[in-house]
Protein backbone atom coordinates (compact mmCIF):
# COMPACT_ATOMS: atom_id res chain seq x y z
CA UNK A 1 0.00 0.00 0.00
CA UNK A 2 3.01 2.32 -0.10
CA UNK A 3 2.04 3.36 -3.67
CA UNK A 4 -1.51 4.48 -2.86
CA UNK A 5 -2.24 8.00 -4.12
CA UNK A 6 -5.96 8.40 -3.36
CA UNK A 7 -7.83 7.25 -0.29
CA UNK A 8 -11.56 7.92 -0.14
CA UNK A 9 -13.16 7.10 3.21
CA UNK A 10 -15.99 9.62 3.22
CA UNK A 11 -19.47 8.72 4.52
CA UNK A 12 -18.26 5.70 6.52
CA UNK A 13 -19.28 6.72 10.07
CA UNK A 14 -15.63 6.73 11.18
CA UNK A 15 -15.57 8.15 14.71
CA UNK A 16 -11.93 7.77 15.79
CA UNK A 17 -8.51 7.71 14.18
CA UNK A 18 -5.44 6.64 16.09
CA UNK A 19 -2.11 8.39 15.95
CA UNK A 20 0.11 7.23 13.10
CA UNK A 21 -2.90 5.70 11.30
CA UNK A 22 -1.65 6.83 7.87
CA UNK A 23 2.06 6.38 8.57
CA UNK A 24 2.56 3.58 6.04
CA UNK A 25 1.07 5.58 3.16
CA UNK A 26 3.99 7.86 2.20
CA UNK A 27 2.79 8.31 -1.41
CA UNK A 28 -0.73 9.40 -0.50
CA UNK A 29 -1.72 12.68 -2.19
CA UNK A 30 -5.50 12.91 -1.65
CA UNK A 31 -7.27 11.95 1.56
CA UNK A 32 -11.06 12.17 1.74
CA UNK A 33 -12.59 11.77 5.21
CA UNK A 34 -15.65 13.99 4.76
CA UNK A 35 -18.99 13.34 6.43
CA UNK A 36 -17.87 10.91 9.10
CA UNK A 37 -18.19 11.21 12.88
CA UNK A 38 -14.61 12.15 13.75
CA UNK A 39 -14.48 14.28 16.92
CA UNK A 40 -10.75 14.58 17.63
CA UNK A 41 -7.57 14.75 15.58
CA UNK A 42 -4.85 13.21 17.74
CA UNK A 43 -1.16 14.11 17.75
CA UNK A 44 0.73 12.55 14.83
CA UNK A 45 -2.41 11.55 12.94
CA UNK A 46 -0.90 12.83 9.70
CA UNK A 47 2.79 11.99 10.04
CA UNK A 48 5.23 10.80 7.34
CA UNK A 49 2.94 12.17 4.63
CA UNK A 50 5.22 14.54 2.73
CA UNK A 51 3.38 13.96 -0.57
CA UNK A 52 -0.08 14.75 0.78
CA UNK A 53 -1.65 17.67 -1.11
CA UNK A 54 -5.29 17.56 -0.02
CA UNK A 55 -7.02 16.61 3.23
CA UNK A 56 -10.80 16.81 3.26
CA UNK A 57 -12.32 16.61 6.76
CA UNK A 58 -15.51 18.62 6.20
CA UNK A 59 -18.77 17.58 7.81
CA UNK A 60 -17.39 15.72 10.81
CA UNK A 61 -17.76 16.53 14.53
CA UNK A 62 -14.18 17.73 15.04
CA UNK A 63 -14.06 20.00 18.06
CA UNK A 64 -10.41 19.57 19.08
CA UNK A 65 -7.14 19.25 17.18
CA UNK A 66 -4.22 18.08 19.32
CA UNK A 67 -0.80 19.66 18.97
CA UNK A 68 1.26 18.05 16.19
CA UNK A 69 -1.80 16.43 14.59
CA UNK A 70 -0.68 17.61 11.16
CA UNK A 71 3.08 17.52 11.63
CA UNK A 72 5.32 18.55 8.76
CA UNK A 73 3.04 18.35 5.73
CA UNK A 74 5.37 20.08 3.29
CA UNK A 75 3.21 19.56 0.18
CA UNK A 76 -0.20 20.36 1.65
CA UNK A 77 -2.20 22.86 -0.41
CA UNK A 78 -5.76 22.31 0.84
CA UNK A 79 -7.05 21.47 4.29
CA UNK A 80 -10.83 21.54 4.46
CA UNK A 81 -12.39 21.58 7.92
CA UNK A 82 -15.68 23.30 7.11
CA UNK A 83 -18.81 22.28 9.01
CA UNK A 84 -16.92 21.15 12.11
CA UNK A 85 -17.64 22.56 15.60
CA UNK A 86 -14.03 23.55 16.38
CA UNK A 87 -13.58 24.90 19.90
CA UNK A 88 -12.50 28.50 19.60
CA UNK A 89 -10.64 28.72 22.89
CA UNK A 90 -7.05 28.18 23.94
CA UNK A 91 -7.20 24.55 22.85
CA UNK A 92 -7.04 25.77 19.23
CA UNK A 93 -3.81 27.73 19.83
CA UNK A 94 -1.38 24.98 18.68
CA UNK A 95 -3.37 24.46 15.47
CA UNK A 96 -3.60 28.22 14.89
CA UNK A 97 0.16 28.51 15.43
CA UNK A 98 0.75 25.72 12.95
CA UNK A 99 -1.40 27.51 10.33
CA UNK A 100 0.35 30.83 10.89
CA UNK A 101 3.77 29.18 10.69
CA UNK A 102 2.88 27.58 7.35
CA UNK A 103 1.65 30.90 5.98
CA UNK A 104 4.90 32.69 6.82
CA UNK A 105 7.28 30.12 5.33
CA UNK A 106 5.80 30.53 1.86
CA UNK A 107 4.05 27.22 1.59
CA UNK A 108 1.24 26.92 -0.95
CA UNK A 109 -1.13 25.93 1.85
CA UNK A 110 -3.80 28.60 1.64
CA UNK A 111 -6.24 27.21 4.22
CA UNK A 112 -9.09 29.32 2.93
CA UNK A 113 -11.50 26.56 3.83
CA UNK A 114 -10.64 26.33 7.53
CA UNK A 115 -13.50 27.72 9.60
CA UNK A 116 -14.22 28.02 13.30
CA UNK A 117 -17.85 27.23 13.96
CA UNK A 118 -18.46 27.69 17.65
CA UNK A 119 -20.43 29.80 20.08
CA UNK A 120 -17.80 32.52 20.18
CA UNK A 121 -17.17 32.60 16.45
CA UNK A 122 -20.43 31.17 15.12
CA UNK A 123 -20.15 33.48 12.12
CA UNK A 124 -17.60 31.16 10.47
CA UNK A 125 -14.45 33.13 11.28
CA UNK A 126 -11.37 31.77 9.56
CA UNK A 127 -9.00 30.15 12.06
CA UNK A 128 -6.05 31.86 10.42
CA UNK A 129 -7.85 35.21 10.81
CA UNK A 130 -7.94 34.93 14.60
CA UNK A 131 -5.52 37.60 15.69
CA UNK A 132 -2.89 37.42 18.37
CA UNK A 133 -5.05 39.74 20.49
CA UNK A 134 -7.67 36.99 20.66
CA UNK A 135 -5.23 34.18 21.41
CA UNK A 136 -2.51 36.13 23.24
CA UNK A 137 -3.70 34.86 26.62
CA UNK A 138 -3.04 31.32 25.34
CA UNK A 139 0.69 31.75 24.76
CA UNK A 140 2.56 29.62 27.33
CA UNK A 141 5.09 32.42 28.00
CA UNK A 142 2.21 34.57 29.22
CA UNK A 143 1.56 32.30 32.20
CA UNK A 144 3.88 33.15 35.11
CA UNK A 145 3.40 30.44 37.76
CA UNK A 146 5.39 30.60 40.96
CA UNK A 147 6.49 28.04 43.56
CA UNK A 148 6.61 25.06 41.23
CA UNK A 149 3.18 25.66 39.68
CA UNK A 150 2.67 24.48 36.13
CA UNK A 151 0.83 26.29 33.32
CA UNK A 152 -2.08 24.34 31.88
CA UNK A 153 -4.43 25.28 29.07
CA UNK A 154 -8.09 25.69 29.84
CA UNK A 155 -10.93 26.96 27.72
CA UNK A 156 -10.45 30.48 29.05
CA UNK A 157 -6.67 30.62 28.67
CA UNK A 158 -3.60 29.52 30.58
CA UNK A 159 -3.91 28.94 34.29
CA UNK A 160 -1.61 27.74 37.03
CA UNK A 161 -1.89 24.25 38.47
CA UNK A 162 -0.45 24.75 41.95
CA UNK A 163 1.31 22.09 44.01
CA UNK A 164 1.71 21.46 47.72
CA UNK A 165 0.46 24.21 49.99
CA UNK A 166 0.52 26.92 47.28
CA UNK A 167 -2.67 28.47 45.92
CA UNK A 168 -3.85 31.62 44.17
CA UNK A 169 -3.98 32.69 40.55
CA UNK A 170 -0.19 32.37 40.17
CA UNK A 171 0.48 29.94 43.06
CA UNK A 172 1.70 32.88 45.13
CA UNK A 173 -0.33 32.28 48.30
CA UNK A 174 0.78 29.89 51.02
CA UNK A 175 -2.26 28.18 52.58
CA UNK A 176 -0.18 27.43 55.68
CA UNK A 177 0.55 31.11 56.30
CA UNK A 178 -1.13 32.28 59.48
CA UNK A 179 -1.72 28.76 60.86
Amino acid sequence: MTNMYYLKLQNNEISTMSSLVFMNLPSLQYLHLENNKIQLLKSNTFVNMTNLYYIYLSGNNISHIEEHAFGNLTSLSTLSLTSNPLNCNCSIYPFWSWLIERATIGTTAVFVKVLVLSKMYGDGTLVIALCLDTLGKCIPDNCPCFNGGKCVTSGSGQMCDCIGHWTGEFCQDNVCRGH
